[in-house]
């Protein structure tokens, strides 16, 4: 069968259309970003929020190089916990700090990611939660929660695992929450590990008798009333965190 020009012609323009709904549906965007897109090349976007869900306003946002050091892009969250930055040709992660004051003191901390992994220009979506506990994913390591040291006051030596702690929340936590009661050991009869910040009432028993404390490395007298509060950093030592002495007798 032979085709004239005007139907070559036809046949041409009817392909054409038939392709151009497809090319269209091909560059449709996923609906996993802040405003329901999804990764945009050349871009890192995401929203920060609470643990109840509110947008946390002015979050420090770092989009730090996987490879050199010190080579980071950052900005911070706007009134809706949203922010977007502009990424170059690299490997990237996303990370995102928020500095809260709290009983006097003002505190630092890493917010948890959706998605820890890392990115290059081809884009990313990274949301952020502010958790108060939990393990910290890589390329982070250690927990949200605060830490607390134990050291035995000398001459005293017990079984420092088989103390038995109570941490009672004295007022709201950090984040303005209601906290509970913790009962813990020191597992590795060093320290006390991922405790919500917050203001403690901390007692503490072994053998049935009280444990007695008082801040680390000082005169203080001991107390089998502790009042436990989180420095944002003692020198180094550590941050987030409560250096305790205690002692035991028989």
């Amino acid at each position: 069968m032979e085709y004239t020009k005007k139907q070559c012609t036809l046949g041409i323009t009817l392909l054409a259309l038939s392709v151009i709904p497809l090319l269209h549906s091909g560059c449709t965007k996923t609906k996993d970003g802040p405003d329901g897109d999804g990764p945009r090349m050349g871009y890192v976007t995401g929203i920060v929020k609470d643990r109840a869900g509110k947008p946390l306003e002015g979050t420090h946002i770092i989009i730090d190089h996987s490879i050199f050091f010190n080579a980071n892009i950052t900005t911070r969250t706007n009134g809706e916990g949203k922010y977007a930055i502009n990424v170059p040709t690299g490997s990237w992660y996303a990370f995102a700090k928020r500095a809260v004051a709290y009983n006097g003191k003002t505190y630092s901390f890493y917010l948890h990611p959706d998605n820890p992994t890392g990115f290059g220009d081809e884009g990313a979506v990274r949301n952020f939660v502010w958790k108060l506990t939990g393990t910290m994913p890589e390329p982070l390591s250690g927990h949200y929660g605060g830490l607390v040291t134990l050291d035995n006051f000398p001459g005293v030596y017990i079984e420092a695992t088989e103390i038995d702690f109570l941490l009672t929340p004295i007022g709201p936590l950090i984040d303005g929450s209601q906290g509970e009661a913790i009962r813990l050991k020191a597992e590795d009869a060093h320290t006390l590990r991922d405790i919500p910040i917050g203001r403690y009432r901390l007692t503490g028993t072994y053998n049935g008798k009280p444990v007695t404390f008082r801040r680390w490395n000082s005169e203080d007298p001991f107390v089998a009333d502790y009042e436990l509060n989180f420095e944002p950093q003692i020198a180094a030592h550590c941050d987030n965190c409560s250096a305790l002495e205690y002692y035991w007798e028989p």
